[in-house]
């Protein structure tokens, strides 16, 4: 981030030391555990302030500790030497709701129309055709044009969506552990038995 961002109910000396590196030690650990995991997420899941999140996400990025991206509305977090930009656009996608439901089924049911993901998801049309743009944008989603319209797909199949979400998204794999778990050995299978 360009400038800090003083925690609220004060100015940084407002707050002591020892409080603020416990913050920054609780931020740290909470983006290397969830890469990808934008501002908003990490003020939910930490019980912090946005305005005292924004402080220490912009001196942790400063010192290098952590670095981010802009992706449309959102600044999604991770640390500094983590994976390569699809990965970290990808993980950023998967800390959002309706992206990250949207990539589930499309890596269990590949090949889906915009109709068929708007049923499966309880969202509306409009709104799946807007997240699929940007996912097709980012290079996560690709459309096929067959005879019959327009389907969507993971580029590059589902089998990395699936292996990050396992590694990055223990909860989410939690639920749909079954499913993705199966995707993920028929992917293998299919590459010769290797992983993604």
């Amino acid at each position: 981030m360009a400038r800090d961002w003083a925690p609220a109910g004060g100015g940084s000396g407002s707050e002591p030391q020892e409080d603020q590196n416990e913050t920054r030690r609780r931020i740290l650990e909470y983006v290397s555990r969830h890469p990808g995991v934008h501002l908003r997420g990490l003020c939910r899941e930490l019980g912090l302030a946005m305005g005292e999140a924004q402080y220490h996400v912009g001196r942790l990025e400063k010192e290098g500790r952590i670095s981010s991206v802009r992706r449309g509305l959102y600044r999604f977090f991770y640390p500094p030497t983590i994976l390569g930009e699809r990965q970290k656009d990808v993980l950023g996608m998967l800390s959002l709701d309706t992206p990250r439901e949207l990539l589930l089924h499309l890596v269990e049911n590949p090949n889906r129309s915009q109709a068929e993901l708007a049923k499966a998801t309880g969202v509306s049309q409009p709104t799946v055709s807007w997240h699929l743009k940007r996912l097709m944008e980012l290079g996560v989603v690709q459309r096929e044009q067959t005879a019959q319209g327009a389907t969507y797909s993971v580029a590059g199949g589902g089998a990395s969506v699936a292996s990050l979400i396992r590694d990055y998204h223990p909860g989410v794999w939690e639920r749909w552990s079954g499913r993705l778990a199966d995707i993920f050995i028929s992917y293998s299978e299919g590459e010769g038995g290797e992983g993604p």
